[in-house]
């Protein structure tokens, strides 16, 4: 099927909505845990006919790239981009600093906290091929087996409870 407008357009447009409705809910932190997911996939999906958008249309978008406008717009996104990340940066959110602190506690507080029995985790990572020998953190229990720490804390979470 070659690409053209008929195609691409309505996709963009409908795809539109639910990220720009999830990522309002998410800015109020409405339904927080539900939109994210939505807002991530359809994120991906909505950058992707976006390029597609603008290979299309090229040839007429390509007049408005020198004009000053444009630049003041490129400026603007750019500037007001690296601004949110620098704040972002200075103040962590609350839960990732949670987590790390969760992470790097004793493991025997990390489990209380979490809710997890010390001999189920046990099994359960080990069934993994996730061993706990020698660690004093949940941190660690990744470092040592040269694991990711999403991998950790999912199993541990989910099935060690």
């Amino acid at each position: 099927m070659k690409l053209n407008r008929n195609f691409v357009t309505p996709f963009l447009a409908f795809i539109f909505v639910p990220v720009g409705i999830s990522g309002v809910l998410m800015f109020f932190h409405l339904a927080d845990g539900f939109t994210e997911v939505l807002h991530e996939v359809l994120g991906l999906a909505f950058v992707l006919f976006v390029f597609l958008h603008v290979a299309i249309n090229w040839k007429s978008m390509r007049g408005h790239v020198g004009k000053r406008n444009f630049a003041i717009a490129a400026a603007a996104v750019t500037l007001l981009s690296a601004g949110l990340i620098a704040l972002e940066r200075a103040q962590l959110p609350v839960d990732l600093v949670v987590l790390e602190r969760v992470a790097r506690a004793p493991i025997s507080d990390s489990f209380r906290v979490l809710e997890i029995d010390h001999t189920k985790a046990a099994t359960v990572l080990s069934k993994r091929g996730i061993e706990l020998d020698g660690a004093e953190t949940i941190e660690d229990i990744w470092i040592n087996n040269d694991s990711s720490p999403e991998e950790v804390v999912e199993t541990l979470v989910y099935e060690a409870r």
